[in-house]
C-alpha cells in the first residue's frame, strides 16, 4: 500500500512538473498564412514560421503573389525571399528589432490568430499549408477574372510610322 502511494505522489508530482513547464511562448510556434488586404485576394500573401531557440525565437517570414503585370497573362508566381529574424517573448508578444524599430507579433487567443504589426496583418495558424494553398488559388481565380473582364489594349509598336498613322507628311 505504501508503496502505491509513493507511486501516487510521484507521477502526481511529475504531472505537475510536466504541465508547469509549458512556455506563454508556444502558441507562437508553427506556420501563419494571412493575405496583406483581406479584401483583395490579389494582394500578397504572408506566410510566417516561428520556431523555438532557447529563450528567443525565430522568425521566417516570406511574402509571395502572382505576377500581375506579366506580358503574356500567364499564371506566374512571385516565391517571395525568406527573411530571419530574431524575437524574444516580452509583455506576452514575441518582439523583433531594437528600441527605435521594433516588430512586435500578438497572438490573439479568441480567433488563434496572430497580429503582425508592421502592416496590420492577421494571419491564421496554417500548419499543414491549407490556407495558404486556398488564398493561392483565390489569388490566381481573382487574377484570371480580373485579366478576363480587362482585356490588354493594342499599342502601336515602336516600328509605326507617326507620319502614317496621323496622316502628317514629312518635312
Amino acid at each position: 500500500m505504501k508503496t502505491k502511494c509513493l507511486l501516487f505522489v510521484i507521477l502526481m508530482l511529475l504531472i505537475t512538473l510536466i504541465s508547469g513547464c509549458s512556455n506563454e511562448g508556444d502558441k507562437y510556434i508553427g506556420k501563419w498564412t494571412g493575405l496583406e488586404n483581406p479584401d483583395n485576394p490579389r494582394s500578397y500573401i504572408y506566410q510566417i514560421s516561428i520556431e523555438q531557440n532557447g529563450d528567443n525565437y525565430i522568425i521566417k517570414r516570406k511574402i509571395s503573389n502572382y505576377n500581375e503585370f506579366n506580358p503574356d497573362r500567364q499564371l506566374e508566381w512571385q516565391e517571395g525571399k525568406e527573411k530571419t529574424e530574431s524575437a524574444t517573448l516580452k509583455d506576452g508578444k514575441l518582439v523583433s528589432g531594437n528600441d527605435i524599430a521594433s516588430v512586435s507579433y500578438t497572438y490573439i487567443e479568441k480567433d488563434n490568430t496572430l497580429l503582425y504589426s508592421a502592416k496590420g496583418i492577421y494571419l491564421q495558424k496554417d500548419d499543414d499549408n491549407a490556407i495558404f494553398e486556398n488564398l493561392k488559388k483565390q489569388a490566381a481565380d481573382a487574377l484570371t477574372k480580373y485579366w478576363e473582364e480587362n482585356p490588354l489594349k493594342k499599342t502601336s509598336s515602336i516600328n509605326d510610322n507617326p507620319f502614317e498613322k496621323y496622316g502628317k507628311t514629312k518635312w
